[in-house]
């Protein structure tokens, strides 16, 4: 197993042909991510990312833009990709994922096999909400209208340890720039929940970042249908990476 920070704990496969890096949501962590390797076959290993400022990395400052996070990320996770991999993100990972491609691609490293974007609107569409400069009665409303976990707002001292982190993150998705550059040509895959807030149309928009296969699945639930859905998402995810 490695003892990279930045992956979070996960079940090794030293003999895996394929890796699949699995990037959070604003405000989470590696743990959105337990379990998955069960759904995949011995050939690929899952290396969910954890980011600082939460889980095991509590006492580090959080990232609050794409433009400083994701030279770092790619210097950290350079001795892992030594072998075919792919990138899934959910919601603020889309764009960490996205964006981490095309560093790779800018430093002529190896690029991902395919790309898996999820709950995230299309990187070229403005979707600046100014999430995070909210007061925290505001930020505790939108985790309350956006989560599938509603027992967290049970408990404010929880709460109150996640806002920081969850600000900062909110601040990666606020300030983000988009960059028109060359095409990504991996395959993509879209996946969108049907009842969250953003339009399949929206989803389809991704198809503009690559000149690869393409497609978007829509999932029952809202913005986390990982967790509500999880069983389709990973069936699909598995069946692409072959």
């Amino acid at each position: 197993m490695t003892t990279n920070r930045w992956i979070g704990p996960y079940q090794a496969r030293p003999a895996a042909e394929r890796r699949l890096f699995c990037f959070p949501y604003a405000g989470g962590n590696a743990s959105a991510f337990w379990g998955w390797s069960a759904a995949f076959s011995r050939d690929v290993e899952v290396c969910p990312v954890q980011l600082p400022g939460r889980a095991t990395r509590p006492f580090e400052t959080a990232f609050q833009s794409l433009h400083e996070l994701v030279p770092v990320l790619a210097d950290q996770l350079d001795g892992l990709f030594d072998r075919p991999f792919a990138f899934y993100g959910h919601s603020m990972g889309a764009l960490l994922a996205f964006e981490l491609a095309h560093e790779l691609r800018a430093r002529g490293r190896t690029q991902p096999m395919a790309l898996f974007p999820a709950a995230h609107l299309a990187p070229a569409i403005p979707h600046r909400f100014g999430i995070a400069e909210r007061t925290d009665l505001e930020l505790i409303a939108y985790v309350k209208r956006m989560s599938d976990q509603p027992e967290l707002l049970d408990h404010p001292e929880l709460l109150r340890l996640l806002l920081p982190t969850l600000r900062s993150d909110l601040s990666v998705c606020d300030s983000y720039a988009y960059q028109r550059r060359p095409k990504l040509d991996c395959a993509v895959t879209v996946f969108g929940g049907i009842a969250d807030s953003i339009a399949r149309v929206d989803l389809e928009a991704w198809q503009a970042e690559t000149t690869g296969p393409f497609a978007v699945e829509m999932l029952p639930g809202r913005h986390f249908f990982l967790n509500t859905a999880r069983d389709a998402l990973l069936q699909s995810l598995s069946r692409r990476l072959g």
